[in-house]
């Protein structure tokens, strides 16, 4: 098959999966994970798609596997963080994940080989008076989910500039949608659904008037395809809808599409959450075509997979 040979670093999270399911179309697919025990079965059997089992920590295995399968492309997709973690967390994800893509972005940088890393477009700028936020705002993290990003950015950053690492930063905003789990503690969209579909209360920190920039996975997958294909590097990228919607705006459209009654129950403020996030696409859109798609419809589309599904 034609297209670029590209190794995907944590390919089973819900983002990993439609990212596999897309670039799947066009190029041979290496997919690193510790665990495969809840395969995308879409992608099993695919003659372009092969399985490493490992974690970050196995060096050697890494570079054989890049070696062996001739890599152009790296995706960095790993993290076990999530805004609400603690101080253990960190310092946890500091020996697993942040160290060892150090050493796996050393090795790129002499290989020549471009890595796409998955920052974090909805934590990474911290509090912001700014109505659009462009990717040469200030990044001042206040959760350590945002920081344990900037640490790595900031490394891809130096490399870059000291040995010209090629690579691109993707910002995403709040992701939502295909293959996302309903019963974790991170996704509002789907967490909310989930409450709701079980007849139990949809918790709000503060009064639902949070603004954050949504984006559907599958749009997302559409920009990562795009920008693979296209081959744009050394570029940081925000990639959201670039539209503010509010918790409260959000349980208005799942309750006029799912036709029940929703159970509130607003909670205090959380330090580790800023009050507004929107991010300004304009340079995404420079580089490529997109135009996202609109959150009532993407909730839909969300919802009609779970139905399909069963989930």
């Amino acid at each position: 098959m034609k297209g670029k040979n590209i190794l995907i670093i944590g390919s089973q999270g819900f983002i990993g999966k439609n990212i596999v399911e897309k670039l799947s179309e066009d190029n041979n697919l290496v997919l690193f994970d510790r665990d495969f025990s809840q395969l995308n079965t879409a992608v099993l059997n695919l003659s372009n798609v092969k399985f490493v089992e490992g974690n970050l920590s196995a060096y050697e295995l890494i570079e054989n596997t890049i070696t062996i399968n001739r890599i152009d492309i790296v995706i960095h997709l790993v993290s076990s963080l999530i805004p609400s973690s603690e101080s253990s967390d960190f310092f946890n994800e500091f020996q697993e994940v942040i160290e060892p893509t150090y050493k796996l972005l050393n090795y790129l940088c002499k290989k020549k080989i471009k890595v796409i890393f998955f920052s974090s477009g909805g934590t990474i700028y911290g509090e912001t008076n700014e109505n659009l936020i462009t990717e040469k705002h200030v990044s001042e993290p206040i959760n350590y989910y945002g920081y344990s990003k900037l640490l790595i950015e900031n490394y891809i950053q130096y490399l870059h500039r000291t040995n010209g690492l090629t690579y691109v930063i993707i910002r995403p905003s709040n992701v939502y949608g295909k293959y996302q789990r309903l019963d974790r503690k991170q996704g509002f969209i789907a967490v909310a659904i989930g409450k709701i579909i079980a007849n139990k209360a949809v918790e709000i920190f503060g009064d639902g008037e949070t603004i954050r920039d949504y984006i559907d996975v599958t749009d997302l997958a559409l920009v990562i395809s795009k920008l693979v294909k296209q081959d744009i590097k050394n570029k940081v990228l925000n990639v959201g809808s670039g539209v503010g919607v509010s918790l409260n705006e959000i349980l208005t459209h799942l309750q006029s599409i799912i036709h029940k009654d929703i159970i509130i129950i607003n909670k205090n403020n959380r330090k580790v959450d800023v009050d507004k996030v929107i991010l300004d696409i304009r340079e995404l859109k420079k580089n490529i075509n997109f135009e996202p798609k609109e959150i009532g419809q993407g909730i839909k589309d969300f919802l009609s997979y779970i139905r399909e599904n069963n989930e």
